[in-house]
């Protein structure tokens, strides 16, 4: 027995070597789950055949509604609001939810229901300081963490493991905000481990607990290394450079200054060019490097920065700073430390370790770290971090997004920190990775609190520690202590890539901050494409379907749909970030106060709409003429109702629902000038009531009564209304002033478009090409996202005609979804309050992964798709709505893994 298990193991080996003689090389072995971090080396490794996707309880509109909370795919049940639905083989790498919010959260993993939850769940209204996520053993620090340690955030890093299904669903909905980054595999790709379903009785190995802990130290080897130091004192202007010869990756890149040269060292610039190529691969001020905005440290913190792969660190009188990227390069580096700033640096001292790389050239990225500076972020557009297709002489790259280091505000403002992440791969259209905020990004939730903190793989480092939501002007000692910065790295949940990435940022929830941005990305990248476009399907184009063999029994005929991406807001306000000096829509009160008297800000009002219908900017007396509020930092209006009111419903507000009022106090006593602007308009306003007594928000129909220490305005008071304002009687039979905007306060900043398609409730077949070479292939379709809970089977015919099964194509959700923002004073612990919401963005692009064993050596196939419908109801007691496949456009892209050597440089 045991020599026929050494001849078949034999032969085995033999027709493997054949086949990768036959059809090039095979893909490194991909490390997934707890081998992702105890194999930490191969961060540089291609990662052919593995996708990451992003998914979260984003505003589907594009706007912010409830801060990017509280929108579900669909209801099963009162306690199983479901926020992520993933068919096939995979692997969640990490999650992240705002507090305690929509806990309990049920992991259901292949149709096994296990409950997480933290332990303020028991008891919401009394947040504990040592809160932890339960069960414990399972999820213990430091692959969890709470908001007593992130200042808002419950983060979560254990890699949960499913074969066939995972379902991600909140038992309460009251601000259920999360996002959630999961891997699937190519079929028959190579694993560093079965893919094991969890459950929540096994715990997380020793090793990996001890290696997050050691964040903030010297993680990289110090055994069977070279090692490389030097110093030097840099006047400006002038460079230090370390040159390196050979095949090697750099395991450690460490420099020091001393403490009281910190600050001058923020003008210390660091390039890094591989292999003699003609751009730096790195080209970065030295604070975004190490992760952090800036090197001034007025607290005397030991570390400033304390994560995994970089650090910055206060002892014995220096300031150390360490990077452990390992940088993999074939023939030769080149390190330039540069002094762009005016002060001389002192005793910069630099030590560079190596190892020997062995590997071959194909298997791994080089480092690269991006800089871009968005002085002036353009209105209702993304901010770009990084396009591969842009840098470095442009081309196709291949590789991972491993992180970002990035300042979002030199003034200490933090409202821009609305602005969700997206994030686009191999040219796809939607975006694989779209996110609820900044902040959260950064490991945090509600601006962290207006503290920093530093965690091994996600910190808000610097910044003020000011009111939390920068309500007011902040005092600092230096203009670098304005400076707000964060950081995330991505180890275990990196994003590969075959042939191109996009990192964009919003600036602000609807693109509509004009704060100053400095970006750094991460990523590894071979300058070669490992996922190659081969054949373009457009269905509806008679054409394109005859040379494609494109058969349907029941398709419909071609329809032109008019619809957009989900690419955020397609319009903003071009009035909405200050007051406008010369406003053509405004209403002007005046009023008798009391001077040196708190009067609390009250407004009644309702919306019409979303979240860009719901607010106005105040200005009082001197401030009416010019482009101001009448808090310097004020950017949010007044109002805001919609953020936990529904349209058409009256309520109390001050600046923010929920948020302590606003207060005004007048330096003299007499007759005071109020002028209303509008900020977003579509809405209505029934009271604007000034008081010096009332600190708590107003039940919603109270109505005040004017004496000596509350101020009533109406309607029917308005000296002047102009424009989009004007006085209406509601139905309720008062007066309102309704708050409009005409289409000129408008900019449109993603136009609709049409595109064909056909939808099918039965099959359809198409032939593609691929490339015979591949290791695989993937499908690419652009949908109608409309028709929800996409299903098929999806099977691939051989050579002979016979079909076989290739997998489950599966899409959750659609555009239509609802939110819920439970009522009443205990919202928390609040029934669930589903609000049907269908958005305006019915084109998806959506991905499937044919397995090699169905592609390799082939030069087309034949795909057939089975609609199988998933007939899943928005809510318990909804009906169905109508079930289809819906088909626009199929790409075939193959898995490659060329040669390439650094010579092609």
């Amino acid at each position: 027995m045991l020599k026929n298990w050494r001849y078949w193991y034999a032969f085995g080996v033999l027709l493997a070597l054949c086949c990768a003689s036959a059809f090039g090389a095979e893909p490194p072995s991909i490390p997934i789950g707890y081998d992702a971090y105890l194999q930490w080396h191969k961060w540089p490794q291609q990662r052919v055949g593995a996708r990451a996707y992003m998914r979260s309880t984003y505003d589907r509109r594009g706007n912010n509604e409830g801060a990017d909370s509280s929108h579900y795919l669909y209801q099963a049940r009162e306690d199983f609001n479901v926020t992520l639905d993933v068919e096939g083989k995979g692997m969640l790498y990490f999650a992240r939810y705002n507090h305690w919010h929509g806990s309990p959260w049920h992991y259901e993993v292949d149709g096994s229901d296990y409950i997480v939850k933290e332990t303020t769940t028991a008891d919401p209204y009394s947040p504990l300081e040592d809160a932890v996520f339960l069960p414990e053993a399972a999820l213990p620090q430091p692959l969890t963490f709470t908001y007593a340690t992130t200042k808002g955030a419950d983060l979560m890093w254990v890699p949960i493991g499913f074969q066939d299904r995972f379902r991600m669903a909140y038992s309460r909905t009251c601000y259920g905000t999360g996002y959630y980054i999961y891997h699937q595999y190519l079929p028959g790709a190579s694993l560093s481990q079965p893919i094991e379903p969890w459950n929540d009785s096994m715990t997380p190995p020793t090793e990996v607990l001890d290696f997050l802990r050691s964040a903030g130290t010297d993680i990289a080897p110090h055994q069977q290394v070279e090692q490389q130091q030097t110093s030097k004192s840099l006047a400006p202007g002038e460079a230090m450079v370390v040159e390196l010869e050979g095949a090697k990756t750099i395991r450690a890149f460490r420099l020091s200054v001393p403490a009281d040269a910190a600050v001058a060292s923020d003008d210390l610039w660091i390039r890094m060019t591989w292999d003699d190529r003609e751009a730096p691969s790195v080209d970065s001020p030295a604070p975004l490097l190490f992760g952090t905005g800036t090197f001034f440290n007025p607290s005397n913190r030991e570390y400033l920065v304390k994560a995994l792969p970089v650090n910055v660190r206060f002892r014995d009188g220096r300031m150390e700073l360490g990077c452990y990227f390992p940088m993999p390069f074939f023939q030769s580096a080149r390190i330039e430390l540069i002094n762009k700033g005016d002060a001389e640096i002192d005793d910069l001292r630099c030590e560079v370790r190596t190892e020997e790389y062995t590997g071959q050239p194909n298997e791994v990225g080089y480092f690269h770290a991006t800089y871009v500076d968005h002085p002036n972020p353009e209105m209702g557009q993304d901010l770009v971090f990084l396009d591969t297709d842009q840098v470095e002489g442009g081309g196709s790259w291949s590789g991972s997004f491993v992180g970002t280091s990035f300042i979002f505000s030199d003034r200490g403002r933090l409202w821009t920190l609305e602005g969700d992440p997206r994030f686009f791969f191999d040219d796809s259209q939607s975006a694989q990775a779209y996110g609820t905020g900044t902040e959260e990004w950064g490991g945090g939730g509600d601006y962290w609190g207006g503290e920093v903190m530093t965690l091994p793989l996600a910190g808000h480092p610097v910044g003020t520690a000011g009111h939390p939501r920068g309500g007011r002007q902040l005092e600092v000692e230096h203009e670098k202590g304005l400076i707000e910065s964060a950081y995330r790295y991505l180890l275990a949940d990196l994003m590969p890539f075959g042939r191109r990435a996009v990192i964009r940022f919003e600036h602000g929830g609807i693109n509509n901050f004009p704060e100053h941005y400095q970006s750094l990305t991460y990523w590894y990248g071979a300058p070669f494409e490992t996922l190659k476009l081969t054949d373009t399907l457009e269905i509806g184009d008679l054409a394109s379907e005859a040379a494609h063999e494109y058969h349907s029994p029941d398709a419909t005929e071609p329809e032109v749909v008019t619809s957009r991406f989900e690419w955020g807001p397609d319009r903003v306000p071009l009035s909405g970030s200050m007051p406008l000096v010369q406003p053509d829509d405004y209403a002007d009160f005046e009023f008798q106060a009391k001077a040196d008297t708190p009067y609390y800000i009250w407004v009644r009002g309702r919306s019409s709409g979303d979240l860009q219908s719901d607010a106005t900017w105040f200005q009082f007396d001197q401030d009416i003429g010019i482009v101001r509020s009448f808090y310097a930092t004020q950017e949010k209006g007044f109002g805001n109702w919609r953020d936990d009111t529904l349209a058409g419903e009256w309520s109390w507000s001050s600046e923010l629902p929920g948020q302590p009022p606003k207060t005004v106090e007048f330096d003299r006593p007499g007759r005071h000038r109020l002028r209303v602007q509008s900020r977003h308009g579509g809405h209505d306003i029934d009271r604007i009531w000034f008081s010096t007594t009332q600190r708590e928000r107003p039940a919603s129909d109270y109505i005040p009564v004017e004496d000596d220490d509350n101020i009533v305005l109406t309607v029917d008071e308005a000296l002047a209304i102009e424009g989009a304002m004007e006085r209406q009687e509601a139905a309720e039979g008062q007066s309102v002033l309704h708050v409009g905007g005409g289409s000129k306060a408008w900019l449109e900043t993603y136009p609709a478009h049409a595109e064909t398609g056909r939808t099918t409730t039965t099959s359809s077949e198409f032939t593609l090409a691929i490339d015979p070479e591949n290791v695989g292939v993937l499908l690419r379709r652009l949908l109608d996202y409309s028709y929800p809970n996409q299903r098929a089977i999806v099977k691939v015919a051989d050579d002979d005609g016979h079909w076989h099964h290739a997998g489950v194509w599966y899409l959750a959700g659609s555009n239509t979804c609802y939110f819920s923002s439970p009522r009443g004073p205990r919202r928390e612990l609040g029934k669930s309050n589903p609000q049907v919401q269908t958005s305006n963005r019915r084109f998806r692009e959506d991905e499937f992964m044919i397995p090699k064993d169905l592609t390799a050596g082939r030069d087309r196939i034949r795909v057939r798709i089975e609609f199988e419908p998933a007939n899943i109801p928005l809510l318990p007691d909804s009906d169905l709505p109508e079930q289809a496949w819906s088909e626009m456009r199929y790409k075939a892209y193959s898995f490659v893994f060329p040669d390439w050597s650094p010579d092609a440089n």
